[in-house]
């Protein structure tokens, strides 16, 4: 075989190899888009339920896969200070969002009250006729759940409403502290508390035969209850965050939000 010829095969099979290299890249790409990417929304407890429906929705239409992490606000900001990953945080409390932001780890740009909800007394269907507002400090009501509220920012409204109304001391013994507001739903519905506080998207979750809603608690005698959302700084994900965070301030989004009790802002 002459030069010509050799040259001409080496050309060819270089040639058929970049090919079928670019081929390969271009399948990986596409295996990669397909794929899409990971976003990590920390989101308070109260909001599993909506959340988990909305993000299977949303998962209809976008390749994009969103993990959650549920807990009491105060409990998911330590986390985000420890450095846990995070692109998307929704906070039950406006003052955990306001310790992220003093410390410059949320986008302040990206900061937006969503939703409102209602602070409820509730009761385990057994005690529920003794129970209201005013019997708290009475011998009709034993022990009363409430969120850890250095923590759960349920259970700051509720001690919030408790020194409004002058009976802290009367009732601290009475006080059963839970790790979120879905801990102090169980309770209620097991029996190991007579009553307790919750959100009222929490109070409508009670089976009928295990719990009561006995009354929602005059908002003057808290601070309000609002769900304040941002995109963390340093977020992995942005850009994928940023899509997700729109989808939520859809028709569609606020109407399961409105379904389980919030009030859309």
């Amino acid at each position: 075989m002459n030069r010509k010829k050799i040259s001409l095969v080496l050309t060819l099979m270089l040639l058929i190899s970049c090919t079928f290299a670019a081929c390969g890249n271009a399948q990986q790409e596409e295996s990669s888009q397909e794929a899409g990417t990971e976003i990590t929304v920390l989101a308070a407890a109260s909001l599993t339920d909506a959340l988990d429906e909305i993000i299977k929705e949303y998962g209809k239409d976008c390749s994009d896969k969103i993990t959650t992490s549920y807990a009491g606000s105060g409990d998911l900001v330590q986390q985000i200070k420890g450095g846990a990953p995070c692109d998307l945080f929704i906070s039950a409390s406006k003052s955990n969002m306001d310790d992220l932001e003093t410390e410059g780890l949320i986008d302040k740009e990206t900061r937006k009250d969503l939703l409102t909800n209602t602070l409820t007394l509730i009761a385990a269907a057994e005690t529920a006729g003794k129970v209201s507002m005013d019997s708290l400090t009475t011998d009709d009501v034993g022990q009363i759940a409430i969120g850890e509220p250095e923590t759960v920012p349920a259970g700051k409204y509720a001690s919030q409403a408790f020194d409004s109304l002058k009976i802290t001391d009367k009732i601290q013994d009475k006080i059963v502290k839970a790790k979120d507001v879905r801990a102090v739903l169980s309770y209620v519905e097991s029996g190991d508390a007579e009553c307790g506080f919750v959100y009222r998207t929490d109070a409508l979750m009670l089976k009928e035969d295990k719990g009561k809603i006995i009354e929602d608690v005059d908002s003057r005698l808290h601070d309000p209850i609002v769900y304040p959302a941002a995109i963390l700084s340093d977020a992995p994900q942005k850009e994928a965050a940023a899509a997700f965070y729109e989808y939520l301030e859809t028709d569609y989004a606020k109407g399961v939000f409105e379904k389980y009790g919030f009030t859309v802002k």
